[in-house]
């Protein structure tokens, strides 16, 4: 305990946040940026769109149409927003981009003006006079603008404004331009050079040999900036390729495990920050450091509870085992973010420091041998486990991880006849951001006839970017029944979703990818008949055939069968096919009977087989080959051809050879 107590007083006394210039010895100088080069992109609707330096603001096309000659300024489209975030910013040339559709036309001739408003000042360009020729059917309006140095406050407002002050459309029966924005494909937007966030390296957290760089970021969009953008970083010129821990929503402290060869000096730390696509700010200072005797943590441990918000994608896989009972094991995968949020909380259960809203606070902790040792052990997973299976299953999925409990259940904890818990640390006992999976069991008894939730978006709703923990989720879903239960899919939205049937079981997978603002949904019922069941459908699909082949083949003894064996094929084929795509049971028995019956009815009505008929003891077909002086002959009466007999036999059938007419002779 002693030795924990000495660490946390060296790290609460290291925490104090010291900015630092630009690749200089630390001062209290912020690293980076006054103004740096970006992109508004647009979206909303023409006379209320918005700007936004992320993409995730894009969503559904927007378009502002124009179906007629303008011979007068007209504005088309008008987008505004906040960076809430100030500085100055130099001159420069800012570039309006938006893209166009020419409908019945090749080409129209256009005079347009933008207007950029950067707080009080008004910027204005336009295309080049007297006219400018937009070509093609598709293409991009680009225009320039020169922006005069200046300031923007944090309260300030940036906003563009598009006008047409002269169109003249090709002739045709409708012609017309459309101004399209607001999706990746059509991509509206304006580049200017501007304040956007600024950058502080802080100095070292110094522990043994690890040393832990607090580097924030300072922005108008909070941790919306961090969960959007990529980040690498630098120590002493090496990658550092382990994710940084997240607290305070925009600071994130990278750890540098120093090699034993690394002696006390001066080092080089840089921060490289890569958002929409390629724009790229990187940023550096240096930090004296004096290591430590002990090798130290590849993590930082933070004393206040860690952000698990942000933005991480969750992988979700159930699998159903559906008899009399229905079982589910759900497995969730969590990463990043709540990972560390997760193992740092197993840490510190009933943490009487931390936030009064915060669920961790509430959790019972376990032996003080364990607490705070930067270890998951035993007890506090099991302590963790029992809390949550016995009264907090709804309280840690909603509160901590922002998910629905009874969306992703299912059903309510006191319906489920069993509910069981069990986190998996794979491999991985520290507190870190390696993966956790956690796994729920549930048990539901007597559940024949019912309908069953298999997928509802079970995301909670955050009403401000800075409240996301998930980006999107990974969903896929197996279930499967026993011989004497059958399921059938009741109702889907946006989910895939394929269903087969063996003789012993049928089977349902789905799959999709949706975030807190798709509408994805998965009903099943449960068959309430064993003749629902793939065993009963198959045994009685099966009888009705087989008695089909059974009968057809007694009729058509001695009968052509090419054609009744033609259809067995396609039948029994085309029969499996409905069985195995999991047909609802009348529609395979229907198939079945009337298989059956054609069967049947092509036995009866198939023509006799003259191979088979002339093979019959009485009919003489080789009658050529006998010695022509010591048999009786005669004319066949039909085609006049010469037909030889050459047995005794009475009653005697002969077939010709000429029209395969057979004839009887008596006498």
């Amino acid at each position: 305990m002693k030795r924990i107590s000495s660490i946390l007083l060296v790290l609460m006394v290291s925490s104090i946040l010291l900015p630092a210039s630009n690749f200089g010895i630390a001062s209290s100088e912020v690293v980076c940026c006054d103004s740096i080069q970006y992109n508004l992109m647009f979206s909303g609707s023409s006379s209320n769109g918005l700007l936004s330096p992320f993409e995730s603001s894009l969503g559904s096309e927007q378009k502002s149409e124009v179906g007629s000659a303008i011979t007068q300024s007209t504005e088309v489209g008008r987008w505004s927003g906040q960076t809430n975030f100030g500085g100055e910013y130099p001159s420069h040339t800012a570039t309006f981009i938006l893209p166009y559709r020419i409908n019945d036309g090749a080409g129209v001739t256009i005079n347009a003006t933008v207007e950029l408003r950067l707080g009080s000042e008004t910027n204005t360009g336009s295309t080049p006079l007297p006219q400018t020729f937009l070509p093609g059917e598709n293409g991009v309006l680009e225009l320039d603008i020169d922006v005069s140095s200046g300031t923007l406050l944090a309260e300030d407002s940036i906003i563009v404004i598009f006008s047409v002050q002269e169109l003249l459309l090709p002739t045709g029966s409708n012609p017309s331009i459309e101004f399209l924005w607001g999706t990746s494909e059509h991509l509206g937007s304006i580049s200017l050079e501007a304040p956007l966030f600024d950058i502080e390296i802080n100095e070292p957290i110094i522990e043994g040999r690890s040393a832990h760089v607090p580097v924030k970021f300072n922005s108008g969009y909070g941790s919306q900036l961090i969960s959007e953008s990529n980040f690498e970083f630098y120590a002493n010129g090496n990658l550092i390729e382990q994710l940084p821990v997240s607290t305070q929503g925009n600071l994130l402290t990278w750890t540098w495990a120093a090699d034993n060869n690394v002696e006390d000096g001066t080092f080089p730390f840089e921060v490289k920050i890569n958002f929409q696509n390629g724009t790229t700010v990187n940023a550096g200072t240096e930090f004296e450091i004096t290591f430590g005797d002990s090798e130290g943590n590849n993590y930082f441990y933070p004393l206040t509870e860690p952000i698990r918000t942000g933005g991480t994608d969750l992988d979700v896989e159930i699998e159903v085992d559906m008899s009399s009972d229905i079982e589910k094991t759900i497995k969730l995968t969590i990463e990043e973010n709540v990972a560390f949020w997760m193992r740092w909380g197993l840490d510190n259960m009933g943490n009487p420091s931390l936030n009064t809203t915060s669920w961790l606070r509430n959790l019972a902790p376990t032996n003080s041998d364990y607490y705070q040792n930067r270890v998951l052990d035993n007890a506090e997973v099991s302590s963790f486990e029992q809390q949550i299976r016995q009264t907090e299953l709804n309280n840690f999925l909603g509160q901590g991880l922002g998910i629905d409990a009874k969306r992703l259940l299912g059903l309510d904890r006191a319906e489920f006849d069993y509910v069981g818990v069990e986190i998996l640390l794979n491999g991985d006992e520290t507190v870190s951001n390696n993966p956790i999976t956690l796994i729920f069991k549930t048990r539901q008894a007597n559940t024949a006839g019912q309908e069953h939730l298999m997928l509802d978006n079970f995301i909670k709703p955050y009403f401000d970017e800075s409240d996301r923990i998930w980006s999107s989720v990974n969903f896929n879903l197996i279930l499967n029944t026993d011989s004497i239960n059958g399921v059938f899919l009741r109702d889907s939205t946006e989910i895939e979703v394929t269903q087969t049937r063996l003789i012993f079981t049928e089977k349902i997978t789905a799959s999709t990818t949706f975030t807190q603002t798709d509408a994805p949904l998965l009903w099943v019922q449960q068959g309430g008949s064993p003749l629902e069941s793939p065993l009963a459908i198959f045994l009685i699909s099966s009888i009705i055939a087989f008695a089909g082949l059974i009968i057809s083949g007694l009729l058509s003894r001695g009968k052509n069968k090419l054609m009744l064996i033609s259809e067995i094929i396609i039948l029994i084929s085309l029969g499996f096919i409905l069985y195995f795509l999991s047909i609802e049971f009348i529609v395979v028995l229907i198939a079945a009977a009337g298989s059956s019956s054609l069967w049947v009815i092509t036995a009866i009505f198939s023509g006799s087989s003259n191979d088979d008929y002339l093979s019959d003891a009485n009919v003489l077909t080789n009658t050529e080959s006998s010695n022509s002086e010591h048999i009786t002959s005669f004319d066949c009466p039909n085609c006049s051809t010469k037909i030889n007999i050459s047995s005794n036999e009475r009653p005697l059938r002969v077939a010709c050879t000429g029209c395969d007419k057979v004839l009887k002779i008596v006498d």
